[in-house]
């Protein structure tokens, strides 16, 4: 009906696209109308899935509608490029268009023209939107102007592109929103396999086939579209209109819950074939896991920081002790000339107090940084060179280090009047400090463990348990399944499984009288057969 063209507005300082009506329409006051009336249909709509229409008029006799220009590829292109589409790219395309489909509805407006062409999809896949209501009217307009533009309608026109025109317009009948459902599932189906739900060489043979015909099941045309989806797609192309969605709301929450649904299953479309037992088991053991990790790491950072601290004490506390001792011979040598100075004393000290086990060397350094004394007989006399290791706490001048892997390091300066005249350098063993620590690790590790192996056996338990109803609800829905409904569930639970049971029965009940009454039906015109056979043989006779 039109020519599009892109366009800008100076006003807005935005492009635009603009519909203008072909030359050998806009002398048709008819088509002029219509075409017209898709703007009034249309620009009293703002939904995030239906194209905005921003203006509408004539100029210079060209009839014309300003709307948004789109960013996108139509969904025909899309599905000729790539065949089917995955799933959940349908599901997410069906709750898009149904959520647009709801809204024009609750606004009075059917389209009538849902097909891929008028269904733009955004360069990235996210955004769907609905076009064209070129030919759509409002349901709620005035009766008797409804049926006057109904009688305007030439005999046999049908408006709506064949292919996915619903039974009720192939019949000329009147229209009401679910013919835009039915429309919609021809859509879905396509985009769902790849094929057309509904073909034919001539429009006689296509509409029959919309009329009549059921398009081939979608199981035999692709294997990963999840059950739950074909059977959205089954329920809007119903040939009956009430046997399908009542409108776009019960369509799109319908779509939400295969989308659940289908973010549970396998790469391969299927359920993880797991028992409930192992899955519950891995997810709460998982779970005890992450937050017992999380408490431990915490906890031994805490211990390590308690045990390093009473290290720190109790290190320094010897350093110092060493330094008072020492303090007060090095101020005196450092008074003397070097021959003259006397470090005897101080060795002795030194000596007898790396006797402790727990002290690994003690260095007497003095203010020329020379050692003075030292358990380690070779460095005496040697310049000192400061340790290259990290230091890992340090306190008022005091500072302890890691000695390599088998001891802490300390040092303390010996200090007197404001000047320094030394210092000590106590390496202390770090195995009593190890093994608290590994203590420590060993007992939380241990009670971290027993509690997962707790957390998965209980898990287990109530996971079995839990079973056992699923099972038997299984197993009674297999035999339903067959025609059996001479069964109940005998039980006595008064937990939500004993409701579940309960709600069975009674689904049970009233499948058994819908069941008997039917048989009544059918054996009712039988029974009046026979009496009349009977009569006349009686007569006869």
């Amino acid at each position: 009906m039109a020519d599009v063209f892109l366009a800008y507005d100076d006003h807005i300082d935005r492009p635009l696209a603009i519909k203008i009506l072909k030359k050998e329409f806009r002398s048709n006051t008819e088509y002029v109308t219509r075409f017209l009336q898709e703007s009034r249909a249309a620009g009293v709509m703002s939904h995030p899935h239906i194209v905005t229409i921003y203006d509408v008029g004539k100029a210079d006799g060209f009839p014309y509608i300003a709307m948004e220009l789109l960013k996108g590829t139509p969904l025909d292109t899309i599905i000729e490029k790539r065949g089917k589409l995955p799933p959940e790219e349908v599901i997410k395309l069906g709750r898009q268009l149904a959520s647009a489909l709801q809204y024009a509805h609750d606004n009075g407006i059917v389209h009538r023209d849902i097909k891929p062409s008028n269904i733009m999809v955004s360069d990235d896949g996210e955004n769907t939107k609905l076009l064209d209501f070129g030919i759509a009217r409002l349901v709620d307009a005035d009766r008797k102007a409804t049926q006057a533009s109904y009688a305007q309608t030439q005999v046999g026109q049908v408006l709506g592109t064949p292919r996915y025109m619903s039974p009720e317009q192939a019949l000329g009948l009147p229209l009401d929103p679910r013919t835009d459902l039915f429309s919609l599932g021809a859509v879905l189906y396509e985009a769902a396999t790849g094929h057309c739900a509904f073909d034919g060489e001539t429009l006689a043979t296509l509409a029959l086939r919309i009329t009549q015909s059921t398009p081939e099941p979608i199981e035999r045309l692709v294997s990963d579209c999840p059950e739950g989806l074909s059977f959205i797609i089954n329920k809007l192309l119903s040939k009956n209109a009430d046997e399908r969605f009542p409108d776009g709301a019960s369509l799109g929450k319908a779509l939400k819950r295969e989308e659940i649904s289908h973010e549970t299953l396998g790469t391969d479309g299927r359920t993880r074939r797991f028992p409930l037992a192992v899955r519950l088991s891995a997810i709460f053991g998982g779970a005890t896991a992450i937050a017992l990790a999380f408490a431990l790491y915490f906890i031994l950072d805490r211990q390590e920081q308690a045990l390093a601290s009473n290290a720190l004490t109790s290190g320094s506390t010897i350093t110092k002790f060493v330094a008072n001792q020492a303090a007060l011979r090095t101020v005196e040598n450092a008074g003397l000339d070097p021959a003259l100075q006397d470090w005897i004393p101080v060795q002795a000290f030194i000596t007898s107090a790396a006797e402790d086990t727990d002290v690994q060397k003690i260095t007497v350094i003095d203010g020329d940084n020379i050692v003075r004394a030292s358990n380690d007989a070779t460095r005496i006399g040697k310049r000192y060179t400061l340790p290259k290791e990290p230091i890992v706490f340090s306190e008022n001048g005091q500072a302890m280090t890691s000695a390599g892997d088998h001891g802490l390091r300390f040092k303390h300066d010996i200090n007197y009047a404001g000047r320094s005249f030394g210092k000590i350098d106590v390496v202390m063993n770090r195995d009593s400090f190890d093994k608290a620590m590994l203590t420590s690790r060993t007992l939380l590790y241990g009670a971290g463990l027993s509690i997962l192996a707790l957390i998965l056996l209980v898990s287990f338990i109530i996971a079995q348990r839990l079973q056992r109803p699923v099972r038997t609800l299984r197993n009674a829905l297999d035999d339903a399944a067959t025609g059996n409904l001479d069964f109940r569930i005998s039980h006595q639970r008064r937990d939500e499984f004993g409701e579940l049971f309960d709600r069975f029965n009674t689904l049970m009940e009233s499948l058994k009288a819908k069941s008997s009454a039917a048989q009544d039906t059918r054996e009712e015109p039988q029974d009046m057969g026979a009496t009349i056979i009977s009569s006349s043989v009686n007569r006869a006779a």
